[in-house]
């Protein structure tokens, strides 16, 4: 799996640092699918009402619309439990005449896994400009990276700037346990979001509120 280091991102409140941004324009968010012109870019949320073999059904909020999931190996082993899941969806528009609007998937955020998806290299740079990344408050980060060691409720990321510490003691689940689907591990690549702080060691710190996993899919 590839694990390249992206960026850290800070709120508006501290010494910001530029986020990668992605070299597609991901298109307005829940435009309809069936006014959107064949092969351009889209992002939809919404919830997962229905799968087959290799599609599922999406209700954006204005309609249905199929969402091609093909050579999805993580599809595959789990897309029968996604109904009911919400997610965040940015693909092409597939607009067969014959067929109606599809949307082929380039990227799956499931908020119940806590992980998102993407099914190319480029992809992996386009987590900060998706609605997949949480609202922040001001004074927090948002940090992305490679996870470089785990011990208890802590593990060390990597962001390319710099080196820090994750503590999720204070996050509604652990995923550093081996419970669940999202069991972080070294050579995770993440998405934190949290509060900086700075102990007495004089070591970079984030208390984490969401930890968000990145996970290549390319190899499909």
């Amino acid at each position: 799996m590839k694990r390249a280091a992206l960026s850290i991102a800070i709120a508006s409140t501290l010494t910001a640092v530029p986020a990668v941004t992605m070299a597609a324009d991901p298109g307005a968010e829940n435009e309809s699918p069936y006014l959107a012109p064949d092969g351009s870019w889209i992002t939809l949320s919404g919830k997962v009402t229905s799968t087959t073999a290799d599609t599922f059904m999406l209700d954006y909020g204005k309609g249905l619309v199929t969402v091609e999931m093909d050579d999805w190996d993580w599809f595959e082993e789990n897309g029968e439990v996604l109904p009911g899941d919400n997610v965040t969806v940015y693909g092409e528009v597939d607009d067969d005449t014959f067929e109606g609007a599809k949307v082929e998937a380039s990227s799956v955020y499931v908020e119940s896994l806590g992980t998102y998806f993407y099914a190319s290299a480029m992809d992996e740079e386009t987590f900060n400009d998706l609605d997949v990344a949480p609202t922040i408050d001001p004074g927090q980060v948002i940090v992305t990276g490679t996870v470089t060691g785990e011990t208890g409720s802590e593990f060390t990321i990597d962001s390319g700037a710099q080196q820090m510490t994750v503590d999720t003691a204070l996050m509604a689940y652990d995923p550093m346990d081996d419970e669940g689907y999202q069991q972080i591990e070294e050579g995770d690549l993440v998405s934190v979001t949290g509060d900086l702080e700075d102990d007495t060691f004089e070591t970079t710190e984030v208390m984490a509120d969401t930890v968000v996993t990145l996970e290549d899919d390319s190899a499909s």
